[in-house]
């Protein structure tokens, strides 16, 4: 039996380091927007997910994922969002398919070939695509919950959006919404494990509680731990990832 559990630990610890090698850095700047991230897992891998990068000299892609359940199962399903999104840029690369440009066909991709796997998980997901030379982010929602919090000139507000997550049904259908950033901004991705640890009882004062934490500077991706008071020992039931971008002029 301690064997067995010597393995399991191996195994465990192999599939923890391909999947943080596959994960961005965890701060970087592209096209001067500064991307920070920080996941919390609630077993030893994590069925969050994150990854940003150019598409091209003046187009950044950026999504996070939270795939249904936790652990080693959840985490595979991570590897494969990975494998399909360098595809598509590949694809870009030779010219043989621009979807990675319209973040609505990437979503609907993605939901096609999780649906056709057949593996019984599917994952809730945020795909935004910024146009640096306009600053303007189109992005395509997939069960995505709660939604990001945007704050810039115009006030701090929750995005709108909504639609079921990929890998579920065969016909979902996914839209591209587009929003103006500004020159100033802060956009903050979250995943929905935030809401089972904030002490507040009811949904709609979680969210209040997200949004004045946001316009008060407090929800930042390096001190969360700290922030939410999980240092003490406390368990974290799910996995919960924040994910911020910044442009600051």
């Amino acid at each position: 039996l301690e064997i067995r559990l010597d393995e399991l630990r191996q195994d465990q610890q192999a599939g923890r380091e391909v999947q943080r090698r596959m994960l961005p850095e965890n701060q970087a700047q592209i096209g001067g927007i500064e991307f920070q991230y920080n996941i919390l897992p609630s077993l030893y891998l994590s069925g969050d997910f994150v990854d940003y990068f150019p598409v091209t000299n003046e187009k950044v892609l950026f999504y996070i994922a939270d795939v249904s359940g936790h652990g080693a199962s959840s985490a595979f399903v991570t590897v494969l969002l990975k494998n399909m999104t360098n595809r598509l840029r590949r694809n870009l690369k030779r010219q043989s398919s621009d979807d990675i440009l319209y973040p609505e066909q990437v979503l609907d991709r993605i939901n096609r070939e999780l649906v056709d796997a057949r593996l019984g998980k599917h994952v809730s997901m945020f795909l935004g695509l910024i146009d640096l030379p306009t600053s303007v982010l189109s992005y395509s929602v997939g069960g995505q919950f709660p939604m990001p919090i945007l704050k810039n000139a115009q006030g701090t507000r929750y995005l709108e959006g909504r639609s079921q997550p990929a890998g579920l049904f065969i016909g979902a259908e996914y839209q591209c919404h587009q929003v103006e950033l500004g020159d100033e901004f802060e956009l903050i991705v979250l995943s929905d494990g935030i809401l089972e640890v904030l002490p507040q009882k009811r949904l709609a004062e979680k969210e209040a509680c997200l949004l004045e934490m946001v316009e008060k500077q407090q929800l930042k991706a390096a001190p969360l731990k700290e922030l939410l008071a999980l240092n003490d020992g406390k368990e974290v039931p799910d996995d919960i990832t924040l994910l911020t971008l910044s442009r600051i002029c």
